[in-house]
């Protein structure tokens, strides 16, 4: 972290951890995913803060930012966005988002379409979810949904109460193509996340279609395989690029879920000509 600066954002409903690379430049917020954290976030920083002064800020239930205490709508995640934006005082910064994050930048710029000058957005949480055609159908949805959290849930325990050194023997196991200060940034967010968001995650979904529309500013979809653990099918990432002409979609097909983890370089390689062409800055 060097000499980044830490603070605090709060008012009469949360209190906001935030981190802060700092300096007279253009700001990016980055927004993390679920179960994540701000300094999830420190490879990419590091990368940016010679040209961009970087916020990370914990979202609520994450972090050293407030436990959430049920309030986790996607609503809430946008007002929390703003809140960070209009405390710094950041007239339209980048922003950058990872899988829970990318939605909650789309969905905000959906509210404020002039909000910021571009967005970056890794394998946001968008999926298409099938009607049931029957009940039957809807209750098989539901098991297989419950299961599917539950196992989440099982999962995030083991690593928050086994002993350190097992817990990230186990991470890095199954994300291999981790280096181990990944693997440590990872488990050290797992083990502040506030369990209780399972209870309120996602008490709905503010579908993608409605969002993506609003995309008027540049943007960068980083899309990877589904079989590897990607979220964004490639119908969906061609299907935004043809509602929100402003964007460009990359797509990783050997990597998972978390793209810059698995592969930094690539991932980094794509953002640098994104912000080339947006920013004119050399990285």
């Amino acid at each position: 972290m060097g000499t980044w600066i830490e603070g605090e954002i709060f008012d009469s409903e949360i209190r906001l951890h935030y981190y802060r690379t700092g300096g007279i430049k253009p700001p990016v917020v980055m927004v993390h995913g679920f179960t994540d954290n701000a300094l999830y976030w420190t490879h990419t920083a590091k990368a940016l803060e010679g040209v961009y002064d970087v916020i990370m800020y914990d979202a609520r239930g994450h972090g050293a930012s407030d436990r959430a205490k049920g309030r986790f709508s996607e609503q809430d995640r946008i007002d929390d966005l703003l809140r960070v934006i209009q405390a710094l005082k950041l007239e339209q910064p980048g922003l950058i988002g990872h899988s829970m994050g990318g939605a909650t930048i789309a969905n905000t710029l959906a509210q404020q379409p002039t909000l910021a000058r571009w967005a970056i957005l890794e394998d946001p949480a968008w999926k298409d979810i099938p009607e049931p055609t029957s009940i039957h159908q809807a209750a098989i949805m539901v098991q297989e949904r419950y299961a599917y959290v539950e196992s989440w849930r099982e999962w995030l325990i083991c690593l928050q109460v086994n002993a350190w050194e097992d817990a990230l023997r186990k991470l890095r196991e199954e994300s291999p193509k981790w280096s181990e200060l990944d693997a440590k940034l990872s488990l050290d967010a797992r083990r502040q996340f506030e369990m209780d968001l399972f209870n309120y995650f996602p008490p709905e979904r503010m579908e993608w279609r409605n969002a993506v529309p609003y995309l008027n500013i540049p943007f960068l979809l980083l899309t990877s395989h589904p079989e590897r653990g990607g979220v964004v099918s490639p119908e969906i990432a061609r299907e935004t690029i043809r509602l929100a002409p402003s964007g460009r979609w990359v797509q990783f097909p050997e990597v998972g879920h978390s793209i810059r983890f698995d592969d930094f370089e690539a991932y980094f390689k794509a953002v640098k000509a994104f912000l080339k062409d947006v920013d004119n800055v050399d990285l």
